[in-house]
């Protein structure tokens, strides 16, 4: 995709005279990056696979070839500037997976019906670890979570609030579903949200492309690519602008 379609919106700066987006103590979020969803060996990949052959290609690629690399780079920004690395995934500790949320859990139950045990593998599996390209730092801080948003049921609002951050630059998957929650859940919560358009993916484009534009209103309107997003040097100790 290109930076001309619309939904790529740089709030501009009048005083700096520049189309940069301000913000103040931004966190990079990397939700759900897992190997289950993006490596074709995992039962997860497997299954949807046999249920409708080539429904996960769009989004694998679209992750091989544009997503990773561009998480790549803002890792890079924010491990530099010494700026939080926040990273999601969605997995539960029960063997049962009752502590999914319900849609996850019935996929669950209906894959190992199917002869696809671990379509949703727990915690310590090494399926359900971030991939490897966009590794965490053992600095760095990994929540789990079992909906779609975590903001329910962990402590990320709580890790958010002791670490003074106010702004969530938001990558990963799916755009529609886990990111997009998180993102309105963030916005009712008070937190300016930045969504990096090309550092995020979907099951196919019109669902991404939807997504974004559904949720603009909600969470303020910042959707940028990586490449803008870096060159506008977005600086820690200013404020977001709106205007």
């Amino acid at each position: 995709m290109n930076s001309e379609k619309p939904y790529f919106i740089s709030q501009k700066n009048k005083a700096a005279g520049s189309s940069a987006v301000i913000v103040c103590k931004p966190a990079l979020v990397v939700v759900d990056m897992q190997n289950y969803y993006l490596k074709r060996d995992s039962s997860y990949v497997r299954y949807f696979s046999a249920l409708q052959p080539g429904c996960l290609d769009y989004i694998i690629y679209r992750c091989e070839t544009v997503v990773v690399p561009n998480i790549r780079l803002l890792l890079c920004h924010f491990r530099k500037q010494g700026l939080p690395v926040l990273f999601l995934r969605l997995c539960g500790t029960d063997p049962e997976r009752n502590d999914l949320h319900r849609f996850f859990r019935e996929t669950y139950r209906k894959g190992k019906r199917a002869g696809f045990d671990d379509v949703y593998p727990l915690a310590g599996d090494r399926y359900a670890d971030i991939i490897d390209e966009i590794k965490p730092l053992p600095s760095e801080r990994v929540i789990d979570k079992t909906t779609f948003s975590p903001f329910t049921n962990t402590a990320f609002a709580m890790i958010l609030n002791e670490s003074g951050i106010s702004t969530l630059v938001l990558s990963g998957l799916s755009t529609s579903q886990c990111v997009e929650s998180t993102a309105r859940d963030a916005s009712d919560c008070g937190y300016q949200i930045i969504q990096i358009e090309d550092a995020q993916a979907d099951y196919d484009e019109m669902s991404h492309n939807s997504s974004l534009f559904s949720s603009q209103g909600v969470c303020g309107g910042f959707i940028i690519s990586t490449g803008d997003y870096l060159k506008a040097g977005l600086a820690e100790s200013a404020c977001l602008s709106s205007t």
